[in-house]
């Protein structure tokens, strides 16, 4: 039997909280405590909570509210903020994305300053120094929250979705309530040629939203990019807004979607690919930024009134190619999160490997780590790492062998 551990990151922000012993700042779905001092002068917490990057042997705490905090892996201790030896001007992502052939993950990180936003594009290669790649500029206070990264190309889908400074200051609404769905100014596609950086591509298209990227590839000249799909921020909102409080308003609205993108004709074409309401994919890393088969994500439930389990539902295996589905799914008590794949070696089939997904088993009030046979996972776990008490859910994770 196995047994787990986990740390809290001890952010700059978490400090001073605990020092003043209030609350200090807000976030996400938490209004300002201090409107002027956040809203204005930009003092405000990066709590370094959405997902983990593994870069040359580093580990590094992400949320795109700022910069990254280094973690030990040895011991998972918070080492301190780090602007990747002064490369980061401002946040960087929570998303950033691997091409194997490129040798290089490839970030970003978007800015705002005197109601615009400002989105660095970065490369962060496996060996060397870190440079900023791409400078682009976006009307309002804008959010994104992933993006794609192909072998050739960087895509960002900018939703028409903007902050209002005014909610958030004057009437006290937290950052992403506050948001306006601009629906007429549709949803503006960005593309950065990663070897031709200034040769930026830009168009809009009918609004949607965009949450999470499954993968991306090259296609000849176009650019293929499956992601989670809404028609606009509330089919996510409703959900995600009210987690934190047991309070989900509705059902999540998803749907996962392959969008065709023409650079040269500014053009998007999209199909469904599995109408299911899912979130949180992945993809083996083997195939990141290449065609690809196999997804995994996690099913909401289409009931959230009559879900006796919560929101988070069994974790699904996609299969690209035949259109089917296989499911994991504990148990009624049981909730999963994010299912993170890893290879059983470096040569093997696509599906080779293991998925790993946090359990929070509600009956025995404790957390587990299932690990499932990835070509089989409704099999159920071949292993498990237990632990003595609840792991507070996160969003994101990685695998890294010591």
């Amino acid at each position: 039997m196995a047994w787990g551990a986990h740390r809290l990151a001890r952010t700059g922000g978490l400090a001073r909280e605990e020092r003043s012993g209030r609350r200090l700042f807000g976030g996400y779905g938490t209004p300002l405590a201090r409107p002027i001092r956040e809203g204005l002068f930009g003092d405000f917490k990066q709590p370094a909570n959405t997902s983990i990057l593994l870069w040359q042997g580093r580990l590094l705490a992400t949320c795109e509210a700022g910069k990254q905090y280094e973690i030990g892996r040895g011991d998972l201790s918070t080492l301190g903020e780090t602007s990747l030896e002064d490369t980061l001007v401002g946040p960087f992502s929570a998303h950033p994305h691997a091409v194997p052939s490129r040798r290089a993950i490839y970030g970003y990180g978007v800015g705002h300053r005197r109601g615009r936003s400002q989105v660095d594009c970065y490369v962060l290669p496996a060996s060397g120094l870190p440079q900023r790649l791409a400078t682009f500029a976006l009307d309002g206070i804008r959010l994104i929250h992933d993006f794609a990264a192909t072998e050739r190309h960087l895509v960002f889908v900018v939703a028409p979705q903007y902050l209002s400074v005014v909610d958030m200051l004057v009437f006290g609404r937290a950052p992403v309530p506050s948001a306006k769905w601009r629906a007429g100014r549709g949803t503006e596609i960005v593309v950065v040629p990663i070897d031709a950086p200034p040769l930026v591509r830009r168009f809009r298209v009918d609004a949607f939203y965009l949450e999470h990227v499954v993968n991306a590839f090259d296609d000849g000249d176009a650019i293929v990019v499956d992601y989670i799909h809404y028609a606009d921020a509330d089919g996510l909102e409703h959900v995600v807004g009210g987690l934190a409080r047991g309070q989900v308003a509705a059902p999540l609205r998803s749907e996962v979607r392959r969008a065709r993108i023409d650079p040269e004709r500014e053009a998007l074409k999209s199909e469904v690919l599995l109408s299911k309401a899912v979130e949180l994919p992945r993809v083996s890393p083997r195939v990141e930024s290449r065609p690809y088969r196999h997804a995994y994500s996690v099913q909401f439930a289409s009931d959230i009134s009559g879900a006796s389990k919560g929101p988070f539902g069994p974790l699904v295996k996609h299969d690209l190619e035949s259109g089917r589905t296989e499911t994991y799914d504990p148990g009624a008590a049981c909730q999963l999160g994010e299912g993170v794949f890893v290879p059983r070696d470096a040569s093997g089939a696509e599906d080779d490997g293991w998925v790993l997904t946090m359990v929070y088993d509600a009956a025995a009030d404790r957390s587990r780590l299932d690990v499932l046979d990835a070509r089989h996972i409704g099999d159920g776990p071949v292993a498990a790492c237990h632990f003595d008490r609840p792991v507070p859910f996160g969003f994101h994770g990685v695998f890294a062998s010591q």
